[in-house]
């Protein structure tokens, strides 16, 4: 018996050194030490939290709404159905992801499947950020950091994964902790964006759309194909003269990642269309762009809404849909261009859709095209289609 514990031990041992340690630490220096997983390097960004379930992981990963973000999944497991190939459809847009790279700065979970099951996985969610050259923790208190970032609101941090043996030097982290600067003062969507124009075209297209990409997800793109409409993805820095070039019946402002009062060109385009009355629509950044391009203001959430799960409410109807979210800003004072407020957040009040009174414009502040439940959202890409008269 003491021969077989023996083995046991260095087995163990063996298996520990293998192990690659890693910490999460926060601006103020407070830390959370775990095992690290994906690649081994270090990164800052802005540290938040996504109440998305264990399903919906490789979307996250890839959204382009997160750039400069390193995500804490409140969910306790994930990874546990793999990651999917990256297969594209007869368009060209990758079948199972939101983009074509992950674009989170790092990945933080309590933990990380190291065997998943599911018929279209090819790899584990570890090999998949290891590919990605993205860091990854496990086994911390993701209950402990969320209740912080809920308290304090979301927090400037950094991640770091360490080699095998390798012993964190908790003073140098500190030291670099302090210098790390909020992504939200980068052009982020700038980083994103496509670099050229785009088109997608399904057969029979019964309409055209411009959609100015500033971190457009990929189940937007399907969403319109999915009904007929052309799509010319334009980067977003083109201007209102060049995008109503290619004589669409509407103009989409798409989602994306970072302070939207820093997107002053797209902000200008907003403002035309509203004077020009082009059919318009936008989902979560777009929306705070066409209210910032009406003559309101936004702000930024003590600690963003992310999720799956976030009821919001017609004020008039009084029906609810449960969405999907990924903002840590919202607007406000959009009023005195014709606009009006028809959805609202039920937590906190905040503006999760506008409508202009007279104009064939409107936005919504979550994600129609990820929304669950039988009470879903994706009226609205139907809606977009009738203003355009099609």
């Amino acid at each position: 018996m003491l021969r077989i514990q023996k083995k046991i031990n260095i087995f163990l041992s063996m298996l520990y050194k293998k192990e690659r340690p890693a910490i999460l630490m926060l601006k103020d220096g407070r830390y959370f030490e775990g095992i690290g997983f994906g690649a081994t390097k270090k990164i800052c960004g802005e540290i938040v939290f996504t109440t998305i379930t264990g399903a919906g992981y490789n979307e996250t990963l890839t959204d382009p709404s997160y750039k400069g973000q390193i995500v804490v999944m409140t969910h306790p497991l994930v990874g546990n159905y793999g990651v999917p190939a990256w297969e594209k459809d007869s368009h060209g847009i990758h079948k199972y992801f939101e983009s074509d790279s992950i674009k989170v700065s790092g990945f933080v979970v309590n933990e990380c499947c190291k065997n998943p099951s599911h018929y279209e996985s090819v790899k584990t969610l570890n090999e998949f950020l290891l590919e990605e050259n993205i860091p990854g923790i496990e086994w911390i208190d993701t209950r402990a950091i969320t209740k912080i970032l809920r308290e304090e609101g979301v927090q400037l941090g950094l991640l770091a994964v360490f080699n095998p043996g390798e012993s964190p030097n908790l003073k140098e982290l500190r030291e670099e902790v302090i210098k790390v600067e909020d992504p939200n003062l980068r052009h982020l969507a700038s980083e994103v964006s496509t670099k050229e124009v785009k088109t997608f075209t399904p057969l029979n297209p019964k309409g055209k759309v411009v959609i100015i990409d500033l971190g457009v997800k990929n189940n937007i793109l399907r969403n319109f194909l999915q009904r007929k409409i052309e799509i010319i993805l334009v980067p977003y820095n083109y201007s209102f003269e060049t995008i109503m070039s290619y004589k669409p019946n509407g103009v989409f402002i798409s989602n994306g990642p970072g302070d939207p009062a820093k997107y002053k060109k797209a902000i200008e385009v907003a403002r035309k269309l509203i004077i020009n009355s082009v059919p318009t629509m936008g989902i979560c950044l777009g929306n705070q762009i066409i209210a910032l391009g009406a003559g309101g203001s936004s702000y930024k959430l003590k600690y963003g809404h992310r999720g799956g799960n976030k009821t919001v409410i017609n004020p008039k109807t009084k029906r609810c849909y449960i969405t999907s979210q990924n903002h840590g800003f919202c607007v406000k004072d959009f009023e005195s261009e014709g606009f009006t407020e028809f959805l609202t957040n039920i937590d906190d009040n905040s503006n999760e859709g506008l409508i202009h009174e007279s104009k064939p414009i409107f936005a919504v502040q979550f994600h129609p095209e990820g929304s669950p439940g039988p009470l879903d959202s994706l009226y609205l890409f139907d809606k977009f289609i009738d203003i355009m008269e099609l």
